[in-house]
């Protein structure tokens, strides 16, 4: 096969080492080039999504937070009995219960507040933590990580006390009527919804960071791919122009050929 017809089957200018060698390494640099900017987004994508969870987690917190302290200020007036502060404490138990069942989220069968222990819940039935303080880093850049999770005892606590014992201490101040206890979980609260919004702004930070370098990521591997293209791709038009020169080349060659063959017969047969 010439390498014009080759080159017209395979859309490829390289087919072989020997048709350009140089060519033929530059286009594996290019290749490898490009899987690792694809992996690079593969990954940036897969810790976006959990940090997106992360997020959506500590929103949900907060909200359960802020109606907390509604209902404390609430309790805390004189109008208020000690029915009234009774009932709103089922409510508190109920919020307690939820925040602590949003610290032992999944994302992709693992505990994402546990640290590097993400098969264990990070918080047991006594709201003492069980993760570590590990940060699992991803691989976004050949020189560059990012931290895909935040440890429970930085999402769910604040000044060695977790939001689910603040609630807990609510529940306590609401049933046994201590109008004092309760004014003061307040800022308990507060300081819990601060430490959420710290927490939420890191993470933030995070996702806007692996936005704009998956947006770079994809610039570098549209260019790689276009010059991978210019290397090895085949001009088609131009390999089929090459192919019709050869063709008819070879027919007048034939046909020469020809016209020679039968005038050597007749001399021969004169």
């Amino acid at each position: 096969m010439s390498v014009q017809s080759e080159r017209l089957s395979t859309g490829k200018k390289i087919n072989k080492p020997s048709d350009d060698v140089f060519g033929l390494a530059n286009g594996m640099d290019y290749k490898v080039r490009i899987n690792e900017m694809e992996q690079y987004m593969k990954n940036i994508d897969e810790a976006d999504s959990q940090l997106g969870l992360t997020d959506t987690i500590m929103s949900s917190a907060a909200n359960a937070l802020i109606r907390a302290r509604e209902l404390a200020l609430q309790a805390s007036t004189d109008t208020q009995t000690a029915s009234d502060r009774a009932s709103i404490a089922e409510e508190i138990a109920s919020l307690r219960d939820e925040t602590l069942r949003l610290s032992q989220t999944k994302f992709r069968d693992r505990y994402i507040f546990s640290g590097y222990k993400t098969d264990a819940q990070p918080f047991d039935a006594g709201f003492n933590y069980s993760g570590d303080t590990n940060m699992i880093n991803v691989l976004i850049d050949r020189d560059s990580t990012v931290s895909i999770n935040v440890t429970g005892d930085e999402a769910f606590s604040y000044g060695g006390e977790t939001y689910f014992e603040t609630l807990d201490n609510l529940y306590n101040a609401l049933t046994s009527n201590d109008v004092t206890a309760i004014r003061a979980s307040t800022t308990s609260l507060d300081n819990a919804l601060g430490q959420i919004a710290n927490v939420r702004a890191d993470v933030g930070a995070r996702m806007g960071y692996l936005e704009r370098l998956k947006s770079t990521h994809a610039d570098r591997s549209t260019s790689l791919k276009m010059l991978l293209s210019d290397l090895e791709d085949t001009d088609l038009a131009g390999t089929i122009s090459e192919l019709t020169k050869i063709q008819y080349a070879l027919e007048s060659l034939r046909a020469s050929g020809s016209k020679v063959l039968s005038q050597s017969l007749m001399d021969f047969l004169g």
